[in-house]
């Protein structure tokens, strides 16, 4: 077993977790009608928008996270050589131990996901009020200048139907609540009317390059960016940012539930007999360019099964993708980083 195999098997299950993620996005979003969203939008009702509009059970993603765990404990069973002395091991799912993690995970994402529902329905509906104002010149949009009705607030949260598909997209529900705003960000720089706001939307990565033509006649004619226009590029904006958003979450949870099966093959040995303190575990990173300050510090780190990794922020974790001990995102996201376990012999 070595670290790579371990990387090349969690990222042959992400593609299907980001699909289920962005498949949940499309059900949400294609359940809700437009004229219920603009009302509660008018009324300012941000729970029954919550409610409206939650990712709800994420059935399908937890349990192909759950299909990850047991992958995570299969993968380690066939990698180590179990002392014979234990006589016959077989893992149980069942046991009091895995099932509460599961548990307590499925609860996590949920509650996650229900503060990026409601962390980007307080973005667009903040936007409503928020004025962008051009040098000498002020942009109507709609029926005040840089206001969005609550119609266009509607249609930013949901998307727009598309021509080609049929269905939504260019929302922001799905997303969390910086990326949100990062797509309201984008749409009133393109229509500030200000060039100097327009070129700042040009150094935005996951924009559409497709439409940089189309701002930069804008910024010749210091004039905004045609409101049709704007809806096409923000919602082509908003797409990539959910892609990016199902990437880097299935990534950390995949990682997170595969180190943690592997984890738990350990707990049901030593329960079986196993001295814990003859189990000791490595932290081993890609050893490329990729990899974050922090972890390529960490490479090399050698401590005992129930001790933490620390990183050099401070930061503890269990195994790479660990969020228990309370490690956020500048440590989980996009890690590919792993753990190696050895069994001391006596």
């Amino acid at each position: 077993m070595t670290p790579a195999q371990i990387i090349q098997t969690i990222e042959g299950m992400e593609p299907a977790m980001q699909k289920a993620y962005l498949a949940q996005v499309k059900l949400v979003v294609g359940a809700a009608t437009v004229a219920e969203v603009e009302r509660l939008i008018a009324e300012e009702d941000e729970n029954g928008l919550a409610a409206l509009l939650s990712l709800g059970a994420l059935a399908a993603f937890l349990e192909l996270a759950r299909n990850v765990y047991l992958a995570g404990a299969k993968f380690e069973i066939k990698a180590i050589a179990i002392p014979k002395d234990l006589g016959r091991f077989e893992f149980d799912v069942r046991k009091p131990e895995p099932e509460q993690w599961l548990v307590e995970k499925a609860a996590e994402i949920r509650r996650d996901a229900d503060v990026n529902v409601r962390e980007a329905i307080r973005a667009v509906i903040g936007s409503r009020s928020r004025a962008v104002t051009a040098p000498s010149l002020q942009v109507e949009v709609g029926a005040t200048p840089m206001t969005r009705s609550p119609r266009q607030a509607a249609l930013d949260l949901l998307g727009r139907v598309s021509a080609q598909t049929g269905s939504r997209s260019g929302g922001v529900i799905g997303l969390p609540g910086n990326y949100a705003q990062y797509v309201i960000n984008a749409r009133q720089q393109l229509l500030s009317g200000n060039p100097d706001e327009m070129r700042n939307y040009l150094q935005r990565k996951r924009r559409d390059r497709r439409f940089d033509s189309v701002v930069n006649r804008a910024i010749n004619a210091g004039t905004p960016v045609a409101r049709a226009d704007v809806d096409k590029i923000a919602g082509r904006y908003a797409d990539r940012l959910m892609k990016t958003y199902a990437e880097m979450l299935s990534k950390a949870e995949a990682l997170e539930s595969f180190g943690a099966g592997r984890d738990q093959v350990y707990e049901q040995l030593i329960a079986q007999g196993l001295d814990r303190d003859s189990v000791t575990k490595t932290w081993r990173d890609r050893a490329d360019k990729k990899v974050r300050h922090t972890h390529s510090v960490m490479g090399g780190q050698e401590v005992q099964k129930d001790q933490p990794f620390q990183s050099p922020n401070g930061a503890l974790l269990r195994y790479p993708g660990d969020s228990a001990l309370g490690a956020g995102w500048s440590e989980r996201a996009n890690c590919r980083c792993s753990a190696i376990y050895k069994i001391r012999r006596k």
